[in-house]
């Protein structure tokens, strides 16, 4: 799997986290990715999966093929050749129709196609067929070998349904399926990260921040995974369990962004020493990734609260690029020009503030309209 960059604005919670385990799960679980062995060259895999296919169609089945076909649907997902995955695993279905791995790779190849109706359908029939089947002991010891030995495990299968679930904004159906998934298997990295996702979807921080935890305790160099933590700590109103979370993500990853910006908005709530260390720190992560939103508002705010008022200007400004509906930089603005006596400029944030709110209850009364109960005729 490919490491990702947490260059992530924390503001948007429920997106945030619902795509970023999507992009965890997006070819196979992180546990069975190392269990893959060699790589298949792209004028290979036609014929290959041609071959196959037809093994798979032939009758009487050849006991080999099945292992085979599993080993190589997991090479064409961990390659991201979802439409070749969705082929092979479909053929696979109607070959083994008793084993879910034929159900849980083909919904692994849609979900990433973004065919979500479709994965859901057959991520809940995985979850079936694997409560079902015992798979039957290998003729082909290789085979055998590259074959991932969790892959369409109950507990996978549960975790892949939480989060096709979790994309279509059911909540608690998320929560129900992933729930299951660590009660199966605590030691499944994934279903505690998805687990701590569903949580917080469902406004249970804390008890996210406990699925988190665990799962750092399975992966504990995984910076992403010490992210949710410690932002989930934040925002449970742990703001000292967040601190030290945020340090321990920054001693496995020093050069992420959300680390320094998460230890910067927590410190400059404070004064004196750690005001000033906070100030650092938010600009240790605008010098990373200058397009945080709220390190740059969080910047602006701390020169403020520390008489650096013509400093907060830019950063500021530099906000309201970034978000420019959002009222909170203006504010900010209008109190730093008024503080440097530029009463025009002061007035003018202060009326694209009240502009802004305007046009959000406007757009409020709008949507309450659309959704209101009609008479009937």
């Amino acid at each position: 799997m490919k490491t990702m960059v947490l260059q992530l604005r924390r503001r948007f919670w429920r997106t945030l986290l619902a795509s970023t385990f999507a992009a965890s799960i997006v070819c196979v679980p992180i546990s069975t990715t190392a269990q893959v062995r060699g790589t298949t060259d792209v004028a290979d895999v036609s014929s290959r999966l041609s071959e196959l296919t037809r093994r798979l169609n032939a009758k009487p089945l050849d006991a080999t093929v099945v292992e085979e076909s599993r080993a190589f649907g997991v090479e064409l997902l961990d390659t991201s050749r979802f439409e070749d995955a969705v082929r092979l695993f479909a053929a696979f279905r109607l070959a083994v129709p008793t084993d879910p791995a034929g159900f849980y790779g083909g919904a692994l190849a849609l979900f990433n196609l973004r065919r979500i109706n479709e994965a859901e359908v057959l991520a809940r029939t995985a979850v079936e067929k694997a409560q079902a089947f015992s798979p039957p002991k290998s003729s082909n010891r290789d085979a055998a070998m590259k074959a991932p030995k969790t892959f369409a495990s109950v507990a996978d299968s549960l975790v892949l349904l939480g989060v096709v679930l979790a994309v279509k904004g059911d909540d608690a159906g998320a929560l129900a399926a992933v729930t299951g998934a660590v009660a199966l298997a605590p030691g499944n990295y994934d279903a505690q990260f998805a687990l701590g996702r569903a949580l917080y979807g469902t406004g249970d921080p804390a008890g996210a921040a406990r699925a988190f935890r665990a799962a750092v305790s399975l992966k504990p160099t995984d910076a992403r995974t010490r992210f949710f933590l410690a932002s989930s700590l934040e925002r449970a109103g742990d703001d000292a369990a967040a601190l030290v979370a945020y340090r321990e993500l920054l001693a496995v990853a020093p050069t992420a962004a959300e680390g320094h910006l998460g230890v910067g908005v927590l410190l400059v709530k404070h004064t004196g020493d750690d005001l000033n260390e906070g100030i650092r720190e938010l600009e240790k992560a605008l010098a990373i990734n200058e397009r945080l939103y709220e390190g740059q508002v969080a910047l602006g705010r701390a020169f403020i609260k520390t008489g650096r008022v013509a400093d907060s200007i830019a950063p500021l400004k530099r906000a309201v690029e970034l978000a420019p509906d959002n009222p909170e930089p203006h504010y900010q603005l209008a109190i730093a020009y008024r503080r440097l006596g530029q009463k025009e400029a002061a007035d003018a944030e202060s009326a694209i503030v009240k502009k802004i709110h305007a046009a959000r209850r406007a757009s409020s009364v709008a949507r309450s309209d659309e959704t209101a109960p009609t008479r009937r005729p």
